[in-house]
C-alpha cells in the first residue's frame, strides 16, 4: 500500500517564486508550516492509502480517457484560505481558468474513480496551490495583517501562466521533517496547445 495523490506538478520557476513568499516573517502569535519548495502542486485527487496494483489501473484508465483531451493553460490568481468562516487552516493561491478544460478533465477522472469505487469527493473541486497550513493562530488581526502583506507581495505572480501537458501520480512518503513526494506515473494529456 502507498499513500498517493493525483496532481498537476508546477514549473520550477513558479515553485521558486512561491517559495520566495515564505520568507515574509509571520507575526509572533501565528505558527505556520509552509509547503516545501519541491512540493508545491495542484491536487486533483487524494487517494490516501492505496494498493500499487490499483494505482497502475488508475494510471492506465486515466491515460486512455485523456488521450483525446487537449493541454491547457493555467494562470496564477489571488491568495485565499480555507475555511472562509472560522479559523483559517489552509492558505492558498488561486488559479484563473482560461476555459473549462481542467474542469472537464476533472469530471472525466471522477467518473473513472467512481467506477473503481474510489470517488468520495463531497466538496466542489476548487483548483488551488496550497502555500501553508496554520498550526496556531492567537490573533485573527495578526493573521489578517500577515495575509494582506502576503497578498501584496504575491501580486508579482498574478498573471504568471503555464501550459499543463501532463498529470502526475505522486507517492507521498511521510517523514518527521514533512512529506517527500515521489513521481510514480506521468499521465500525458492528448493534444498540445
Amino acid at each position: 500500500m502507498v499513500r498517493a495523490f493525483l496532481a498537476i506538478d508546477l514549473p520550477k520557476e513558479l515553485k521558486k517564486k512561491l517559495y520566495e513568499l515564505s520568507k515574509i516573517e509571520p507575526p509572533e502569535g501565528l505558527k505556520i508550516k509552509w509547503v516545501e519548495r519541491p512540493n508545491f502542486h495542484i491536487t486533483l485527487k487524494f487517494f490516501g492509502s492505496i494498493s500499487e496494483k490499483l494505482l497502475e489501473k488508475i494510471f492506465k484508465a486515466s491515460e486512455k480517457a485523456l488521450k483525446e483531451e487537449s493541454s491547457f493553460k493555467l494562470v496564477i490568481d489571488k491568495i485565499g484560505y480555507f475555511p472562509e468562516k472560522g479559523n483559517p487552516r489552509v492558505v492558498w493561491i488561486g488559479l484563473k481558468l482560461e476555459n473549462d478544460q481542467l474542469l472537464n478533465i476533472h469530471k472525466i477522472l471522477e467518473k473513472i474513480f467512481k467506477k473503481m469505487k474510489i470517488s468520495d469527493r463531497k466538496e466542489k473541486f476548487h483548483p488551488h496551490i496550497t502555500l501553508f497550513r496554520v498550526k496556531k493562530l492567537s490573533d485573527k488581526e495578526d493573521f489578517n495583517a500577515y495575509l494582506k502583506n502576503l497578498a501584496k507581495e504575491s501580486q508579482i505572480l498574478e498573471g504568471f501562466n503555464f501550459i499543463v501537458k501532463e498529470l502526475t501520480i505522486f507517492k507521498s512518503n511521510l517523514t518527521p521533517q514533512g512529506p517527500i513526494y515521489e513521481s510514480l506515473y506521468k499521465i500525458k494529456i492528448g493534444h498540445g496547445i
